[in-house]
């Protein structure tokens, strides 16, 4: 399927409900699907962080190394899904690692470019305060859940919001268990439990990397 820019620009969510005008100038500023082989480094730690990225196809995952030098999955970005929404708007550098897992094709916004839309489209910015408003809020109520829950809880919630994504109860798990692991904090001995925990209070079902909400 051929590349739409329009459409592109359209799926970031601080962008939905924009003028079809000021869709049009984000896009025709923006850097459309630059192919990144995989196991290719996107960003590392110190590089400056000045552009949105969006997952036009393909998968990117997003590692950092805790104190112990032990690596750590933070999230998976799949394609259509977008990423340093933040870097709109801030100046400052990555702190994370994120790479490519499979031949990926990613599209950016440069924050500079961002900035010259939004001065000439300056009705465009309160409608973004209350976007950014909404998520801020939806992030700090997520950050204080997932202190009080147990792994069995997070990997529950984490299968829950696939099935949303994915808008059916059945899906293929879109990372390996042991990605899944490192994202959710445990050790992979641990996520076997709690799949089977899950599995047994009929929650879920489970047949290799395919899963069914009950």
């Amino acid at each position: 399927m051929a590349h739409d820019p329009i459409k592109c620009v359209e799926q970031v969510s601080i962008f939905k409900g924009a003028p079809r005008n000021v869709i049009e100038a984000l896009a025709r500023v923006s850097v459309h699907q630059k192919k990144i082989p995989a196991g290719q480094m996107i960003y590392s730690p110190g590089e400056p962080n000045d552009r949105l990225m969006i997952v036009d196809s393909g998968r990117v995952r997003v590692f950092s190394y805790a104190d112990d030098d032990r690596e750590r999955t933070l999230y998976m970005l799949r394609s259509r899904e977008v990423d340093l929404t933040g870097a709109l708007f801030t100046n400052h550098e990555h702190h994370n690692f994120a790479q490519a897992s499979e031949p990926t094709e990613i599209c950016y916004l440069k924050q500079s470019a961002f900035k010259k839309v939004l001065k000439s489209y300056p009705e465009m910015a309160l409608s973004l305060v209350d976007v950014l408003g909404e998520r801020l809020s939806s992030l700090e109520r997520r950050d204080v859940t997932d202190t009080l829950l147990t792994s069995k809880e997070r990997l529950y919630n984490y299968l829950l919001e696939l099935q949303d994504q994915f808008n059916s109860s059945t899906y293929k798990l879109p990372v390996t268990k042991k990605e899944l692991a490192l994202y959710l904090g445990i050790t992979p001995e641990t996520l076997s439990r709690q799949l089977k925990l899950l599995v047994a209070e009929n929650k879920i079902k489970l047949n290799r990397r395919e899963f069914t909400i009950l």
